[in-house]
């Protein structure tokens, strides 16, 4: 995923609200803190009092954000490259061979191949083998690859050698090379957050937040308590800051929000800095004078491939990018605490 913990959104409280009655529920999944809000409103009938109004909204409420956990750990099975029996642990584990797989990896895989081709395999879904050897997620101490295993791993990236195809409402994914690895970091959870907000939608909701570990997305816009609605208020991180300690603050309506950084998956060894964002070319962390990048969009799975080629190009090759792109956005934080931002970019307080 392209970061943990870098937007987040300013609320009064936490908890059951029956202040702005709104609910929020916190789980971990994708290895992270994931963050939902649901308003009363958009679950209240009109044809009742107003106590059985209001207790039938909480119990709808409710039960609809445990249905949003429950879509959660579907979709953290089938993406993980580390559970066993999910779609991604299975391509992974073929020998090459085909593998049937749900219909939501299959169009997360065409969109992950899609940003590949984009950004001519700066972004590669078959990365895998070489964010392996980082594993940036283990809590013992981290080690810088050597040569000859950065080399042999690199030999097994190339977001070409993903075969997909589709039959009789069936779908399958194949690598061609049985020793290539696919990891879905960098968009899977942009892809989950827009899945989520169809479920918010089809329940009729009108507003709401999706937190996946710092993909925001925001549904709708904000409702107040005389009945008129408001923008909510999100935050970038200030990079290697306070968690709670926004560079900026942005006042949005009904969009993405999606960071990538280098400071929330990182190590540091003999004075140099270590992250996670890496270069399909020579399986090392990037490196350019950006902390974070950040994309505002329509869809948090663009915005989320986005922010990573963002990053990855740098201010002037990804400012063009995301300029040929119709209503989206990019903002980034330099290494001297700089903001660059698109023209128009929305929001900025």
């Amino acid at each position: 995923m392209s970061v943990f913990m870098s937007i987040y959104v300013f609320l009064t409280s936490c908890g059951m609200q029956t202040d702005n009655k709104s609910m929020e529920q916190v789980g971990f999944f994708f290895d992270t803190v994931v963050t939902f809000t649901a308003y009363y409103k958009d679950f209240t009938s009109s044809d009742s009092s107003f106590f059985t109004r209001y207790s039938d909204a909480e119990k709808s409420c409710s039960e609809f954000l445990d249905e949003c956990q429950k879509a959660c750990a579907r979709y953290d099975l089938l993406f993980s490259t580390t559970k066993e029996g999910g779609d991604i642990w299975n391509i992974n584990h073929s020998g090459g061979a085909q593998v049937e797989v749900d219909v939501d990896t299959y169009r997360l895989m065409q969109k992950a191949l899609y940003y590949a081709e984009l950004s001519d395999g700066a972004f590669d879904p078959t990365i895998g083998t070489v964010t392996d050897l980082w594993n940036f997620h283990a809590d013992t101490d981290k080690a810088v690859p050597d040569s000859s295993s950065l080399q042999e791993a690199l030999s097994h990236v190339d977001y070409r050698k993903v075969i997909l195809s589709e039959k009789n409402e069936k779908y399958y994914v194949q690598l061609s090379d049985k020793d290539s690895r696919i990891d879905l970091g960098g968009i899977a959870k942009g892809y989950i957050a827009d899945k989520l907000k169809e479920l918010y939608i089809s329940k009729g909701a009108k507003s709401g937040i999706i937190n996946l570990g710092g993909n925001v997305l925001l549904i709708g816009s904000k409702p107040s308590e005389n009945g008129t609605t408001t923008f909510y208020t999100t935050g970038v991180q200030r990079p290697f800051g306070d968690s709670n300690d926004p560079i900026v603050k942005l006042s949005l309506e009904d969009c993405s929000v999606v960071t990538s950084g280098i400071y929330d998956r990182f190590f540091e060894k003999d004075g140099q800095i270590y992250h996670h964002i890496l270069n399909a070319k020579n399986g090392m962390p990037v490196e350019n004078n950006i902390f974070s990048a950040t994309i505002v969009s329509e869809s948090s799975a663009d915005g989320d491939a986005l922010s990573t080629i963002s990053y990855m190009l740098g201010t002037e090759k990804g400012m063009e990018l995301i300029n040929s792109i119709p209503d989206t956005y990019v903002l980034y934080v330099t290494d001297k605490y700089e903001i660059v931002s698109s023209e128009n970019f929305p929001g900025i307080k």
